[in-house]
């Protein structure tokens, strides 16, 4: 427990703790703004980062510049999956979240493809199933099959690697940028006259198509947060578990060529920590627990402990002699150790949907 305790204590200095007593709407207008806006901007250079890291790595592949791709795809890959608390707007009305992100990957036809001789190009991987596309497609091509070591050796890579890697990294950055821009500045591409989700989910009301009140806004945000938790829990890591050892599933795994599974899932919490608090990279402001402050001071910050023990928990996971968790799910004690994280996170989705949704209603 002593440990736990040190361990939370290192996360909340590194992604900061605040609390303050704010209204609705300000909690509203900052999380729209300086938490979702600010992700998926962030999440847009990343891409464009990734794209000219992959760009350099075809013109001149070699162990370094595979290492700059991979930690390139490693580095997008944090502020997506810091997302995940908030796959309502945009997101999910252009259908952008499929297109970027659909695992497990069909590495079958993907390996068809790579073999037949039509021309690669975006828009020929765009009219592909969405599991032939986005970031596993990519992690597949930098990384390899993942299943003895989470680098493809260079003597794989053949021509056609390349020209598929490009062209995907292109496609992917074209939906992030298109994602940023929809928050940002235009959040239907087909009326120029719309303004950025952004300033839709900021100022919800009467007039607004759709968010009539701060409640439902609040309520989007809660419901948010419960259903990624929920989904990590039950989905992303029990999935693959199986009942025992016996039936383990690496398939089932999200990101397990790169053996990054385990910081996926831990962003993935963190975005409801960035939504709960209001804090996301330097940007602090009222989130969730200021809502909850005004009823119960003590639950408030109970919560925001229990956030961050479940982060801890999640990367406690990894086995101590390296892999991540396509391996923790073979031996006995990875598996204790996935499902005192799964208890934790069952646990958080309980609290936020019994005492911290109904306070919507509250205001």
């Amino acid at each position: 427990m002593k440990t736990l305790k040190l361990m939370v204590a290192a996360f909340s200095a590194v992604f900061g703790m605040s609390a303050s007593a704010a209204s609705n709407q300000e909690i509203i207008s900052h999380i729209s703004y300086n938490v979702i806006s600010a992700t998926y901007v962030e999440f847009a250079h990343a891409t464009v980062s990734l794209k000219q890291a992959v760009d350099i790595f075809v013109q001149n592949p070699n162990e370094s510049t595979l290492a700059q791709a991979q930690a390139a795809w490693r580095g997008a890959r944090m502020p997506w999956e810091s997302s995940e608390a908030f796959l309502f707007g945009p997101v999910d009305s252009l259908g952008i979240d499929p297109m970027l992100d659909t695992w497990p990957l069909n590495k079958q036809d993907l390996d068809s493809v790579l073999a037949i001789n039509t021309p690669i190009t975006t828009d020929m991987i765009r009219g592909l199933g969405t599991n032939l596309q986005g970031f596993h497609t990519i992690e597949y091509l930098l990384f390899g099959d993942g299943i003895r070591t989470n680098s493809r050796p260079l003597s794989q890579f053949t021509q056609r690697h390349f020209e598929y890697l490009q062209a995907a990294a292109q496609l992917e950055m074209e939906y992030a940028v298109a994602l940023a821009n929809s928050w940002t500045t235009n959040y239907n591409p087909e009326d120029a006259t719309t303004p950025g989700y952004s300033a839709i989910f900021a100022q919800p009301g009467a007039n607004n198509p759709f968010y009539t009140s701060d409640a439902a806004v609040m309520e989007e945000l809660v419901n948010g947060m419960i259903a990624i938790a929920d989904e990590v829990a039950n989905a992303k890591i029990a999935e693959p578990m199986g009942a025992d050892i016996s039936s383990a599933n690496v398939g089932l795994i999200e990101s397990p060529f790169s053996w990054n599974s385990l910081n996926d899932y831990t962003f993935n919490i963190r975005s409801i920590y960035s939504v709960y608090t209001g804090t996301y990279r330097t940007s602090k402001g009222p989130g969730i627990k200021a809502m909850v402050e005004r009823h119960n001071p003590q639950l408030a910050q109970q919560i925001e402990q229990h956030i961050l023990a479940c982060m801890q928990l999640i990367q406690a996971i990894r086995p101590a002699g390296g892999g991540d968790m396509g391996q923790a799910i073979f031996t006995v004690d990875g598996r204790q150790r996935a499902t005192q994280a799964i208890q934790a996170l069952n646990q958080l989705q309980a609290v936020l949907e019994t005492q911290v949704l109904p306070l919507v209603d509250k205001q």
